[in-house]
C-alpha cells in the first residue's frame, strides 16, 4: 500500500519561553517491510531539523528555537510504501528448532537481550495468574507464531481496548484493576507475557490505515469516525523471518495497513514528542492532528497480484 501521512503539532505556552529544544519521533521507518518515499518537516518559528537515529534504529528529528516565543508549530508530511501484504508468507521452521534459532540469534545480536530481560512498571514480571485467570503458558510443541497469536487474543479478551481513554495507565496493576486500557496498555501486557516465556518482544508505535478509525458494523447509525491517532502494538521475533507485528487491541497480525514509526522496550523509549524550554514552567498545551490517507496499492503488490 501507499500512504500519505500529515501530522500537525502546535505547542502553545501561557507565557513566552526561550531556548526551546524539541525532539520528535514521527517519521516512518525504512526497511524491507516499508519504504519512505518522501519526507518533509517544517517548523515555525523557523528552525532547521537535524535527523538522527537513536539506539533502537528510530529516525528522530531535533530542532531548537532560541528566541522568545509563545507557540511552536511543526508539520510532518511523508509518503510511505508498505510491502507486508501477507505476514504469514515465509518459510517456517519446526517448533523443535525454534529455541535453537533464538539462541543463535541472541548470540549473533546480543542487543536483542534488551527485548527479553527488560522489566519495569509497564512490563513487569507477571504472576502465574491474573484475576483468577492463568496466563498463556509456553508450549514446546507449538510454533511461536501460533502461541503469540493466542497470547494476543488472550490479552484482547482479558482487557477491553478503550480508544476513548485519555492516556495510558501508569502500571499494569492499574490496568488489571480498570479492566480496560489504551492500545499501549494492551501492548505492554502482551510484551510482559512474551518476555515471561524468555522470548524477545518490543513495543511499536505507528500509523494505521484510516479504515481502522471508521465506525464498526455494530455502531449506531450516524456514528462519526474516531480522530486518527498514533497506534501501538507489539513485535515478536519469529524464527525464520524476523520481527512480526501483533496487535492485541484488535487481535490482529500486522500487515501492510500498519506503518511502523518507532520501536523500543516499552512506551518510554518511543515518546513521539519531547521538549524542554526556559520560561515560567507552566504546562503548555499540545494541539495535534493526524491524517493518514491511502493512495493505492504499492507497485510490488500490483506485480504480485498479476
Amino acid at each position: 500500500m501507499n500512504y500519505r501521512i500529515e501530522r500537525d503539532c502546535r505547542i502553545q505556552f501561557p507565557a513566552p519561553v526561550r531556548e526551546h529544544h524539541v525532539q520528535v519521533r514521527l517519521a516512518p521507518w525504512e526497511d524491507s517491510a516499508q519504504a519512505l518515499v518522501s519526507l518533509d518537516l517544517s517548523v515555525s518559528p523557523d528552525a532547521i531539523p537535524v535527523a538522527r537515529y537513536d539506539g533502537f534504529g528510530n529516525l528522530s528529528h531535533h530542532f531548537s528555537v532560541l528566541d522568545a516565543h509563545r507557540a511552536l508549530a511543526f508539520k510532518l508530511t511523508a509518503e510511505v510504501e508498505t510491502r507486508l501484504a501477507n505476514p504469514f508468507d515465509y518459510e517456517a521452521i519446526t517448533p523443535a528448532r525454534e529455541r535453537a534459532w533464538l539462541a543463535d540469534s541472541l548470540h549473533q545480536a546480543p542487543r536483542l537481550w534488551d527485548f527479553v530481560y527488560h522489566q519495569g512498571p509497564l512490563t513487569p514480571a507477571l504472576p502465574a495468574e491474573i484475576g483468577g485467570q492463568p496466563l498463556p503458558a509456553w508450549r514446546d510443541d507449538i510454533p511461536v507464531l501460533t502461541q503469540v497469536q493466542e497470547a494476543s487474543a488472550w490479552v484482547h479478551a482479558f482487557t477491553a481496548f478503550d480508544p476513548a481513554a485519555a492516556s495510558s495507565v501508569a502500571t499494569l496493576t492499574a490496568l488489571f484493576d480498570a479492566g480496560h486500557g489504551t492500545a499501549a496498555d494492551l501492548a505492554h501486557l502482551l510484551i510482559a507475557v512474551l518476555r515471561g516465556w524468555g522470548w524477545p518482544a518490543r513495543f511499536v508505535s505507528g500509523y494505521q490505515d484510516a479504515a481502522y478509525f471508521e465506525p464498526d458494523d455494530e455502531a449506531p447509525p450516524g456514528t462519526k469516525p474516531r480522530p486518527q491517532t498514533l497506534h501501538q502494538w507489539v513485535e515478536a521475533l519469529i524464527p525464520g523471518v524476523g520481527w512480526r507485528g501483533f496487535d492485541p487491541a484488535f487481535a490482529l497480525v500486522a500487515d501492510d495497513t500498519y506503518i511502523r514509526v518507532a520501536v523500543g522496550r516499552d512506551a518510554g523509549d518511543v515518546s513521539p514528542i519531547r521538549h524542554t524550554s526556559k520560561g515560567t514552567g507552566e504546562t503548555p498545551e499540545l494541539i495535534e492532528s493526524l491524517s493518514v490517507t491511502r493512495l493505492g496499492e504499492s507497485a510490488s503488490a500490483q506485480v504480485m497480484g498479476g
